[in-house]
């Protein structure tokens, strides 16, 4: 039986990054769930929070934007623990702060990086939680 695939969810609403980034870490071996906004991201979580490991989340969006659905997220019992990689062209340090602060466990400028980088982003971010969780004592 084959392990299985880590589940992240991407919240962009450019059709073609988020196309682009679902294939990119398909490739790279993770099932992927797409969001347009962060209410549509809030709702796959509400359906699915039990299994997906990671969101990705763009900032600028219409509806809700990445900074609401990230409070939403960090508040609720549910989904907290849910690593959360802010992705945006956004590229100033108050907006970094403000998601870091807010819980993301990085701030990722889409402008600035590949897709490749991106997974690779992701998959260290997974393996530094999971040594992580290895070193706590029960």
């Amino acid at each position: 039986m084959e392990p299985e695939k880590p589940i992240i969810l991407i919240a962009e609403d450019e059709d073609d990054l988020r196309e682009m980034y679902t294939m990119a870490l398909a490739t790279a071996g993770f099932e992927v769930l797409q969001a347009v906004n962060g209410k549509e991201a809030l709702e796959w979580l509400e359906k699915k929070y039990m299994e997906i490991n990671f969101i990705l989340l763009d900032i600028v969006m219409p509806g809700m934007d990445g900074f609401e659905a990230l409070e939403k997220i960090k508040k609720d019992e549910r989904f907290k623990k849910i690593l959360v990689l802010v992705s945006t062209n956004l590229d100033n340090d108050e907006d970094r702060q403000q998601a870091l602060g807010m819980g993301a466990r990085d701030y990722f400028v889409k402008s600035q990086h590949t897709p490749s980088e991106l997974v690779a982003k992701v998959k260290a971010i997974m393996e530094e939680e999971q040594r992580i969780a290895g070193m706590k004592t029960v």
